[in-house]
Parts: structure tokens; sequence; C-alpha cells
């Protein structure tokens, strides 16, 4: 590392619960581990993967395009 570089800590973010569930998977799958003692660990994102548009109705009888999620991806 470089004499003149310094360390940034960023606090814990909180995830949705449909998130928590994906990241609860992604932990049991071995893909990620947790490390509690280390200063150098990044923050970890699970951002959907995106499928194809489904038209769905709400309770107004309006149609609202929403889009289907296919599965997570860590990035």
């Amino acid at each position: 590392m470089e004499k003149d570089y310094k360390l940034a800590t960023q606090p814990q973010r909180w995830l949705n619960p449909t998130k928590k569930e994906a990241m609860k998977k992604i932990l049991k799958a071995g893909i990620i581990y947790p490390i509690s003692d280390s200063a150098q660990v990044s923050l970890v994102q699970v951002i959907p993967k995106i499928g194809g548009m489904k038209v769905i109705h709400n309770e107004k009888n309006e149609f609202i395009p929403t889009r289907t999620v296919l599965g997570w991806r860590v990035h």
C-alpha cells in the first residue's frame, strides 16, 4: 500500500426483507462469508436479475407493468 493511503470504514447498511433472504441463501451456499475482524472489508450488495415485463391488475383494476425477478446476483 502507498504511504499516504488511509483506510475508509463504512457503516453497515440495512437490507429489505426480500434482499435479506437472498443474502442468507448466498451465505448458506458459501459464495460469500462473514469477516468480523478485518480492517479491509468491502460491502456486499444484492442486485435482482431482471427478467421480462409482466402486467398485473391493481385493486382499482388498472394495468401496472412490473418486472419479474429471475434471481439475485452479488455486486
